[in-house]
């Protein structure tokens, strides 16, 4: 996968793979144990689930300028974001939420 850097609300996110192939836009990171997490920008996308998943993630939906639409914190696994309006792209990252036992 091609790797870019992203600005995303005022913050970088550096060597964010980009899905483009079928497989990788199927895949995304399913099944990615959670130590071996990256950032995955899915292209020409509205919406996704997160089905087979090891860890939560956060959510960006973008515009074509890849401007946020909408942003879901710290996604469960199994769970699903079905279509936004005016969103083009998605951004997956790895959940910075610390879940207090």
């Amino acid at each position: 996968m091609k790797k870019i850097d992203l600005l995303i609300d005022n913050k970088e996110y550096k060597d964010v793979c980009v899905a483009e192939s079928f497989f990788d836009r199927f895949k995304g990171l399913m099944f990615v144990p959670k130590e071996k997490a990256f950032d995955l920008l899915i292209k020409n996308c509205n919406s996704i689930h997160t089905c087979f998943m090891k860890f939560n993630i956060d959510v960006f939906c973008l515009d074509k300028e890849f401007k946020v639409v909408k942003i879901y914190k710290n996604l469960k696994p199994f769970r699903f974001v079905l279509p936004v309006k005016n969103c083009c792209h998605i951004l997956e990252v790895k959940s910075d939420y610390k879940v207090i036992d």
